[in-house]
């Protein structure tokens, strides 16, 4: 039984540092690489000077990606009508 919970210990503490790991890296060690790449510092102000948000390129909670599939989907509804109709008037 000992070590049955012995490996659970192991198992949880393996865990807690993956997940502390995962917390260091994302919130220290990659911004301060961030910082100093120039590609990237590059790739920030084209986007500050055409004023593209990256949110509306990567994100679906973006109201201009939402307004974008609305109007795809509305343009394909309309074809595939276009496309029966077309199609029903064929001898």
């Amino acid at each position: 039984m000992e070590s049955s919970q012995e490996s659970r210990i192991h198992a949880w503490l393996k865990l807690t540092g993956l997940v502390l790991a995962f917390i260091v890296f994302f919130n220290y060690v990659s911004p301060l690489l961030f910082s100093l790449s120039s590609s990237w510092q590059r790739f920030v102000d084209v986007q500050d000077e055409i004023g593209v948000s990256s949110g509306a390129l990567y994100y679906t909670d973006v109201a201009v990606t939402q307004d974008s599939e609305a109007h795809v989907r509305e343009a394909v509804s309309l074809g595939m009508q276009e496309r029966a109709q077309k199609a029903a008037q064929k001898p």
